[in-house]
């Protein structure tokens, strides 16, 4: 009966390493470890091609800031802009990603559709892309697509100057989860701020995938073995007992 006790324990332990060791490595800076610290781009540098050459750059003090409503409204989508929210507020609805492809292999060899739009709670490996609400300095408020590692520091209350960004549009399998939320906080849904550096995304998803896997994997072996010896050594005293 002891026997049986000790391996559903350590049964229960490991998933919950498991769990832990996903949650862990889903919630790593990796993206912004494996890029490093970047040039700012300027105004005149943004001159010199089009705005989607720059999105997700460090923005330089002469990109245009969006202080508040009436200036987003005015802006164009082939603006190069960018905002320093004072507050955030997640949806909980992602959009997949650009770089991330429309279909998934399946386990009997065929191609599974993969939703362009999901609830950011089931999103393990960071396929989707959470609209956010963010604040101007005029307390109004504008959708918006950042990465995760930007988000978190608004989050945390750090000031945040947001990279290069554009006018985009919103996603129209999102809005009717999505227009509840815009409309408590007066939030335009014709257009959203998108910050997201798709190009090195794109290039460099395989390698942050591997990553995040293999530190998940880690986290998880290196508690899992720890919360195996713990309820070994504990069977082990009432044993001695």
């Amino acid at each position: 009966m002891k026997k049986r006790i000790k391996k559903a324990l350590e049964f229960i332990v490991v998933v919950i390493a498991l769990v832990i060791g996903v949650l862990t490595a889903k919630s790593l800076s990796i993206e912004s470890m494996l890029r490093g610290k970047e040039e700012a781009v300027t105004l005149a540098m943004t001159e010199e091609g089009i705005a989607e050459d720059y999105v997700g750059l460090p923005a330089a003090d002469d990109i245009p800031r969006i202080e508040d409503a009436q200036m987003w409204e005015d802006t164009w989508q082939t603006s190069c802009v960018t905002v320093e929210p004072t507050d955030i507020i997640p949806t909980g609805i992602g959009v997949r990603n650009t770089w991330v492809s429309a279909y998934t292999s399946s386990r009997r060899g065929g191609q599974r559709y993969r939703a362009d739009v999901s609830q950011m709670a089931w999103d393990v490996f960071g396929e989707y892309g959470e609209y956010f609400l963010i604040q101007l300095p005029d307390q109004s408020y504008i959708l918006a697509q950042m990465s995760a590692d930007d988000a978190k520091k608004i989050k945390s209350g750090k000031e945040t100057v947001l990279p290069i960004g554009r006018k985009a549009g919103v996603h129209r399998q999102a809005l009717p989860q999505i227009e509840d939320l815009c409309r408590e906080y007066d939030a335009n849904t014709e257009g959203l701020f998108y910050c997201i550096n798709d190009r090195w995304n794109e290039s460099h998803d395989l390698l942050v995938q591997i990553v995040r896997i293999g530190s998940a994997f880690l986290i998880a072996i290196v508690l899992g073995t720890i919360l195996i010896t713990v309820v070994g050594k504990i069977f082990k005293e009432k044993e001695e007992e």
